[in-house]
């Protein structure tokens, strides 16, 4: 089983995990993102461009959650022995304009 790929997500050093396959699949080109959450309840998402390190581009409720799941952006499952994880590929001016709503 491959290990998951940790991200210090906030100011209180809470991690979260995400498959590490995501990292090989973003090293192809492709721009992903993803929303999790963390032991202080806060929303992340979290996005690995063009191969690039994953990193937290907006962070908040769960209105985040809803904001990002809204943009149409399409939808993929990666399955593995740890179970499903859904994230989305962007094109790539989608981020920004997320960022600028």
């Amino acid at each position: 089983m491959e290990q998951p790929s940790t991200l210090t997500a906030c100011a209180a050093g809470h991690t979260v995990h995400y498959p590490a396959a995501l990292n090989t699949l973003a090293q192809t080109g492709t721009d992903l993102a993803f929303c999790v959450a963390c032991e202080c309840q806060q929303v992340h998402m979290i996005t690995i461009l063009d191969g690039a390190l994953p990193l937290v581009v907006a962070r908040g409720g769960l209105d985040l959650f809803d904001r990002f799941e809204s943009q149409g952006w399409p939808e993929h499952v990666h399955v593995d022995e740890a179970g499903e994880f859904s994230y989305r590929a962007m094109e790539p001016l989608d981020l920004a304009r997320f960022l600028l709503e």
